[in-house]
């Protein structure tokens, strides 16, 4: 008896940055349903790739004309470029990330009678810092598209509030699915042993007394690492042993890395580390983690930093409240405060014990919420409905 023909399904996205994400999402989806369904995975031409070579079997497809910015030239290229794909591979699912893909390609789906649309929410664009006329035009948008979708999988309870809050997408389905993590292998790439978190720290200038901030992201104007070097610069003056690790690149590092000079920074207290690979290394050996973004869907880095029990402070931001409790498990601060942000810091530098106990608490959440395996069981779930 022939087997089942398998449902062939769409990924897109804008781009796949290294370290990106939403490109892990998308990455560990296809790795735990690959043999289950037909993958292809479409983005832009901002594509650097440290994941999908593991996944040759994948097919990837890039469209040239789609960028994240505003282009109507292009926009429209690359929404006939999506329309004509559609078209001719006959998707069964297009599942969409990130919002100017999500925008193109849902539409482009809708009008080739993709039998099921899917509308993946990582995040809420239109809270990002802007004008109100420019916020009202991306709200509009979406009110426009989204009902192209059948269904809304968003990566947490926040995002998915705030569109309902502007009347976006309140009657279109919706489910909560994490992004999940490989737990296990990540948990491998962490320095686990004494010894070699003293060998590592030494390795990159870091002394056994040292305190370790670490701060990880693409270094963009919603990232706002500014804020983490601003408190860091107040924080060295009462603790002249406190080091801060900067991982990621971006088109702001230089203007960081101008301000570090502004504030008079020891040259060896701040380390830009750029892009890395194996960023749970640099985690293990930190004492804190420090998040200042501005915009998220739900922060992935916040997850993985309580995965390896390290203490948090972090701006209030979407997802911070479903990965952290205020005071319980971590400390999250008004978006701006430096104020709060230095005093909750301090607490965690001056108390081992109270590291240890947020650490701790916050790992047995993550563990229970964002397993990859999670993930791909509702994923499942989802892509096998009749469409």
């Amino acid at each position: 008896m022939a087997s089942a023909k398998k449902k062939k399904i769409l990924h897109t996205t804008t781009r796949l940055v290294l370290g990106g994400g939403v490109e892990k999402n998308i990455y560990y989806t296809i790795a735990g349903l690959k043999d289950e369904f037909e993958f292809h995975l479409s983005c832009g031409a901002d594509f650097k790739d440290d994941l999908f070579t593991h996944l040759p079997e994948v097919k990837i497809i890039i469209c040239p004309d789609l960028i994240n910015t505003i282009s109507p030239v292009k926009d429209i290229k690359a929404l006939w470029f999506y329309y004509k794909l559609i078209k001719k591979e006959k998707y069964d699912i297009v599942h969409t990330h990130e919002t100017k893909a999500s925008f193109i390609t849902k539409l482009a789906a809708w009008l080739a009678g993709c039998p099921y649309v899917i509308y993946g929410l990582h995040g809420v664009t239109f809270n990002d810092p802007m004008s109100s006329l420019k916020r009202k035009f991306y709200i509009l948008l979406e009110k426009l598209t989204i009902r192209c979708a059948d269904l809304i999988i968003s990566v947490g309870y926040n995002t998915i509030d705030a569109y309902h809050k502007e009347n976006i997408g309140k009657d279109i389905p919706y489910e909560i699915v994490r992004s999940g993590i490989d737990i296990d292998a990540y948990l491998l790439q962490a320095i686990a042993k004494d010894a070699e978190k003293k060998q590592f720290r030494e390795s990159i200038g870091i002394q056994e007394q040292d305190i370790v901030i670490i701060n990880v992201g693409r270094f963009s104007f919603s990232k706002a690492q500014r804020y983490t070097i601003e408190t860091f610069a107040r924080l060295q003056k009462k603790f002249p042993n406190l080091k801060l690790l900067l991982i990621g690149e971006g088109e702001l590092m230089n203007d960081c890395k101008k301000l570090c000079l502004n504030l008079n920074l020891l040259p060896d207290s701040i380390v830009f580390l750029g892009y890395q690979q194996d960023v749970a290394k640099f985690l293990s050996i930190s004492n804190l983690f420090m998040f200042t973004s501005l915009r998220e869907g739900l922060p992935r880095v916040i997850v993985e930093a309580s995965l390896l029990q390290l203490p948090v402070v972090t701006f209030e931001v979407e997802g911070a409240t479903e990965v952290l409790e205020h005071e319980k498990t971590g400390f999250i601060v008004k978006q701006g405060d430096i104020d709060s942000l230095e005093y909750y810091a301090e607490q965690l530098i001056l108390q081992p014990a109270l590291r240890i106990r947020f650490g701790e608490l916050a790992r047995n959440h993550v563990i229970k919420n964002w397993d990859m395996r999670l993930m791909a069981t509702q994923l499942r779930e989802i892509y096998n409905r009749n469409t």
